[in-house]
């Protein structure tokens, strides 16, 4: 699957469905003290690469060839960002950054 072919709402739903398995989300040593600062557990995380929803293009990082897409999820009491990169050759999903 090459995922820079792939429109919005199909990466979406690979996101969605990805996510139904934690064993397949990884989070960078950057996501996780984004976590810590903004008091942001894995179950949020989860749950937003879950429900959410990408409302911008994707965008593929130059560095390392990456598409990175940014799932918004509004919860139960604040709006949250995950940011997680998506590349073709492993399976997963990588979570970069998190912003609440």
């Amino acid at each position: 699957m090459t995922f820079k072919r792939l429109t919005l709402h199909q990466l979406q739903r690979h996101i969605r469905q990805t996510a139904r398995d934690t064993g397949l989300i990884f989070l960078t040593t950057h996501a996780r003290v984004r976590m810590r600062e903004r008091q942001v557990g894995n179950e949020e995380v989860f749950d937003c690469l879950r429900l959410g929803r990408l409302l911008t293009p994707a965008e593929e990082d130059l560095k390392t060839g990456h598409l990175v897409c940014r799932m918004n999820w509004y919860g139960s009491w604040r709006e949250l960002a995950v940011c997680v990169a998506l590349d073709d050759a492993r399976p997963g999903l990588l979570v970069v950054t998190v912003i609440a």
